[in-house]
């Protein structure tokens, strides 16, 4: 499975997690990350879909399979995307 993360150009936090996911830096369960600017048709397309529909349409956030993830950061630094596994929210990390 895929966890999407939404970000947009404009987003001072956004830019860190993008650096992150690019520089490899960072621990998803070892599942595949995905960055969607927000701020580009496609982006927005897909933003609207599921944040909009499922979730409360901010950047930047996670996604899997519809439902939210936890954006954090570990004591060593490292951002953490922590993704419920059932109908719970995810119970580590901090948005």
């Amino acid at each position: 499975m895929t966890i999407v993360v939404y970000t947009s150009k404009h987003c001072a936090p956004c830019k860190e997690i993008e650096e992150r996911i690019k520089d490899r830096n960072f621990d998803a369960g070892g599942e595949e990350v995905e960055v969607v600017d927000i701020e580009t048709d496609e982006g927005f397309e897909r933003f609207a879909e599921e944040v909009l529909t499922h979730g409360d349409g901010a950047a930047p956030s996670a996604y899997r399979e519809g439902k939210r993830c936890v954006i954090g950061f570990d004591e060593d630094e490292r951002l953490v995307i922590d993704c419920p596994t059932t109908d719970d929210p995810p119970s580590a990390g901090q948005e």
